[in-house]
């Protein structure tokens, strides 16, 4: 049995280390899936996390849910203890270097009631066919999520090879619905 320490280490080594041309294929197999998706096609508001570094790329899925007229809010974070808020977007362009580096939205302004998210799409570092999941070790998605509708889908977005036997669940920590991957 692998501590979460370690898988998350072990995972994100295999993920950094994905072929670049790999990754385009990948991302693009994500993409079409996900556009897809009758969850995605329904969804009116939909929360998705803006890809950073070695993640699955959703820059595109942004801009395509942009395009389609559908109301997209990503994370944005107060802080460690605050957590995060989802802020709505109106263009990619509305994005800024964050302070972890990650694309967010300057201000709070747009922030929306968690409510009113039909779909949400979820990053992480490992995750396993029970809806196990397991993030970057900070609480941020844990804590965001339980305000959310029990009832919106939570959807991971990943490489299959980020899929693992099990993952180690605490009390606190929230299942996703489904995993949506490059197979």
């Amino acid at each position: 049995m692998v501590d979460k320490k370690e898988l998350r280490k072990m995972i994100l080594e295999k993920r950094d280390n994905i072929d670049l041309s790999e990754r385009i294929k990948y991302d693009e197999n994500i993409f079409n899936s996900i556009i897809n998706n009758p969850l995605y096609n329904e969804a009116k508001c939909i929360f998705i996390f803006v890809s950073y570094k070695t993640e699955v790329n959703t820059h595109e899925i942004i801009k395509d849910a942009l395009s389609k007229g559908k109301r997209v809010c990503v994370p944005k974070v107060l802080s460690k203890s605050e957590g995060m808020y989802a802020i709505e977007i109106k263009k990619f362009d509305d994005l800024k270097s964050g302070k972890y580096g990650i694309l967010e939205p300057e201000s709070f302004e747009n922030q929306i009631k968690e409510e009113e998210i039909d779909l949400a799409l979820i990053p992480g570092v490992a995750f396993d066919n029970n809806g196990g999941r397991m993030g970057y070790g900070a609480g941020f998605y844990d804590r965001f999520l339980v305000k959310i509708k029990r009832d919106t889908p939570k959807i991971a977005i990943a490489y299959a090879m980020q899929i693992v036997d099990y993952i180690p669940m605490n009390e606190w920590d929230v299942k996703v619905d489904g995993i949506i991957t490059n197979r």
